[in-house]
């Protein structure tokens, strides 16, 4: 025996206020974990067959403009441009793509990316015409 009575051992425990029983974490896996938690949405995503579309209608605008671009280059590299053909074909190629980009970012507003991607088909269409000009 130590020589501490069975009534000081109870007194001992009893001052000690009780723990609250936790799973143990590793040292700072609790904050990093916390951070990498992913959010919980409310709002379902869009319908897989509007993102079918969606993806669809970019795919063949980014065929088209793969083939306009590579018309393009090929055009540049003959030569015999005019001056105002490299910087067209630049910005229409950046605004076609810039719009087919907003109809992804827009996916969860109903009309609007039909409106992006037909405006970006628009483009397109007008980057076909005023680069076939030569």
């Amino acid at each position: 025996m130590t020589g501490v009575s069975t009534q000081q051992q109870t007194q001992r425990t009893a001052a000690v206020p009780a723990q609250p029983q936790t799973t143990p974490e590793p040292a700072g896996l609790s904050s990093v974990t916390g951070a990498f938690r992913r959010p919980n949405f409310t709002r379902p995503g869009p319908p897989l067959r509007v993102l079918a579309g969606l993806c669809a209608w970019a795919a063949a605008l980014g065929g088209l403009g793969l083939l306009v671009g590579v018309r393009g280059l090929i055009a540049i590299l003959v030569g015999g441009i005019p001056g105002w053909y490299e910087p067209t074909l630049i910005l229409l190629g950046l605004v076609g793509i810039g719009l087919t980009a907003g109809g992804f970012l827009t996916i969860q507003k109903r009309p609007i990316p039909w409106f992006l991607l037909g405006a970006a088909s628009a483009v397109e269409l007008s980057s076909i015409i005023v680069t076939a000009t030569i």
